[in-house]
């Protein structure tokens, strides 16, 4: 299978029924839209906490508004598993872009007219999450329809599309924070409404329409957890990546708190942590094609779990900014390396028939972590300390990594997905829309949004 370059690494460019990739009008205009997308969520990343420290100076406020955003993946995510079948990816895409913006432009000019309170903020921030579980569900089903269900190919196509929107979280707080030194916070959150209308527009210009569909079997939350619960990887993997989400969202929440202590309380230092992670990932998504002429993607994903959890105690001493942007760096490309092929394994072994489901559920119970880590991260630091926080991380970590490598171990002997051209590879469509995905034209390869690392 013939391979594209993405910054030195070989990825698949062909989809089962033989079309390249590079040349689909629709990937290219997906990956356009996905890119600003994300440039826009990295903005809000720094500029939504700091924000709210702005406005009460209290850390665990701060926490409040963000697990706000993950409470409402959580709960949308559970009473929400049909959405994507009955709605079908073009609607859920383009509606949840578009009641974003609006949601993320409410916020400035409620501050504008000191209205914006906590309460008001964290509702807004509840909303716009409730989007993200049927969205990323959606993102992975199109992803299928194009990729097919060979192992390998699916993780390279996840990579090449990962590498191409990392350099979005690259640039994204680098630029956040510049602008919020040169501007206001508010002001920066327009930008990622903005961001959200491009990729409305790109999307609902490219994506199939839906016409004619039947109304789609009754789904539920108990499908989407038996689908989970189904295969013991899938099971373990879930709950790794569940705890590794606890990590990833409280050290987040945590940068601004590490900018506070170490870096006289500078944007632009917090824009530069989490520009590190940006381009450490960028780096690891970029090296998958490689990693996997050497190692098989189950392995190359335990692996990455494995040496985040042997790097992230790092972070509990007492590091310079300097010395803890090398840090974010390692475990960003460690955590680059291992997502795409997590995310590749684990949706193929996902049954068919529910993996609709399963992915929406899954999405929501990983998320669930995310809303605990912000919630907690706050609390954690101002009652114990910087480095008391960051060692609970650590655990957390490891046993993600024990959980990886228990899913690896129980699971070695059965066999891969096919690979490309030892079987004919058909499509997966979402259930009961089979006219409203086209595998040769209609349906692009995704990446999760925003930077949610147990999904993304």
């Amino acid at each position: 299978m013939p391979p594209m370059s993405a910054g030195g690494a070989e990825v698949a460019v062909t989809s089962p029924d033989g079309t390249r990739l590079r040349g689909h009008p629709v990937l290219r205009a997906v990956l356009l839209a996905e890119t600003v997308s994300i440039l826009g969520t990295q903005l809000s990343t720094v500029a939504t906490p700091w924000l709210v420290l702005t406005l009460t100076g209290s850390p665990a406020a701060m926490g409040l508004v963000t697990a706000a955003q993950f409470a409402g993946v959580a709960v949308f995510g559970m009473i929400g598993a049909s959405w994507v079948a009955r709605l079908g990816p073009r609607r859920v895409m383009v509606g949840g872009d578009l009641l974003c913006a609006a949601l993320l432009a409410l916020l400035p000019l409620l501050h504008a007219v000191d209205r914006l309170s906590v309460g008001v903020f964290a509702a807004v921030m509840f909303t716009v999450g409730a989007t993200f579980a049927p969205y990323l569900a959606s993102q992975q089903c199109v992803l299928l329809a194009v990729a097919g269900t060979d192992e390998r190919l699916l993780t390279r196509t996840n990579a090449a599309f990962q590498a191409a929107t990392r350099l979005s979280m690259l640039l994204g707080p680098l630029l956040a924070g510049v602008l919020i030194a040169t501007v206001t916070a508010s002001q920066v959150l327009l930008w990622d409404a903005l961001s959200f209308v491009v990729s409305a527009l790109l999307l609902g210009r490219r994506l199939p329409t839906t016409t004619g569909a039947a109304p789609p079997p009754r789904s539920s939350f108990g499908t989407g957890l038996r689908a989970l619960r189904s295969d013991r990887l899938v099971r373990s993997w879930s709950l790794g990546l569940t705890l590794n989400e606890v990590a990833w969202q409280a050290m987040f929440a945590l940068i601004p708190l590490v900018t506070l202590a170490r870096a006289a309380a500078s944007p632009v230092a917090a824009g530069a942590l989490l520009a590190a992670y940006g381009g450490g990932t960028l780096l690891g998504s970029v090296a998958v094609g490689r990693a996997l002429r050497l190692v098989p993607p189950r392995t190359l994903a335990a692996a990455g779990r494995i040496g985040c959890a042997a790097v992230f105690p790092l972070l509990s001493l007492p590091l310079g900014v300097s010395a803890t942007a090398c840090c974010l760096a390692v475990t960003g490309l460690l955590n680059g390396v291992s997502l795409a092929p997590a995310t590749a394994v684990r949706l193929l072994r996902m049954p068919e028939r529910s993996r609709t489901e399963g992915l929406t559920v899954a999405t929501a119970l990983v998320l669930a972590g995310g809303t605990a880590g912000w919630a907690l991260a706050g609390p954690t630091a101002q009652s114990l300390g910087l480095t008391a926080a960051f060692a609970a991380l650590a655990v957390l970590q490891a046993a993600a990594a024990v959980l990886f490598t228990y899913g690896l171990v129980t699971t070695r002997a059965e066999p891969a997905a096919p690979a490309a051209g030892t079987a004919p590879a058909t499509p997966v469509r979402p259930p009961d829309r089979a006219h409203a995905v086209r595998a040769h034209t209609d349906v692009p390869p995704t990446d999760a949004r925003p930077e949610q690392e147990g999904t993304a």
